[in-house]
């Protein structure tokens, strides 16, 4: 195993995978990437928005960089690869994994929704369901 990602959104559960992400990157002395993504905001919203668009995607960009940098000091991985990156989560994450040749990508659950999709995520089942690389979901 040498490539790792970790997809971070600031939650508890992302916290958790990025600390798992990191002793399993240790133990395989693998490359650890921190992924951060930013959804596009919805079309129906261009109009009313569109001279606000370009300040909320600088000041999203400025928070996963914030974001990023306080868990990679947190946990003490100075090393750590961080990436942001636009678009929906889902397809980022798989298409990353693709380019970054990742051999394992780690998640955290989250659970906000009903239905099986509530043990693990939203996104976290339709990533494990999709990409063709071994996914863990963290607890």
């Amino acid at each position: 195993m040498t490539n790792i990602l970790v997809g971070i959104d600031g939650s508890d559960g992302a916290r958790r995978a990025a600390e798992f992400g990191r002793k399993v990157a240790q133990a395989f002395k693998a490359h650890l990437t921190f992924l951060h993504v930013i959804e596009k905001l919805p079309p129906s919203t261009w109009t009313r928005l569109e001279t606000l668009e370009g300040e909320w995607y600088e000041e999203q960009i400025r928070n996963a960089t914030e974001l990023l940098a306080s868990l990679s000091e947190e946990l003490q991985a100075p090393d750590v690869e961080q990436a942001i990156e636009l678009g929906h989560p889902v397809d980022v994450i798989c298409r990353e994994a693709e380019e970054r040749n990742i051999d394992l990508i780690i998640l955290g659950r989250h659970g906000h929704r009903p239905g099986p999709r509530l043990l693990i995520g939203s996104v976290g089942a339709q990533v494990a369901a999709t990409v063709n690389r071994s996914v863990t979901i963290v607890r």
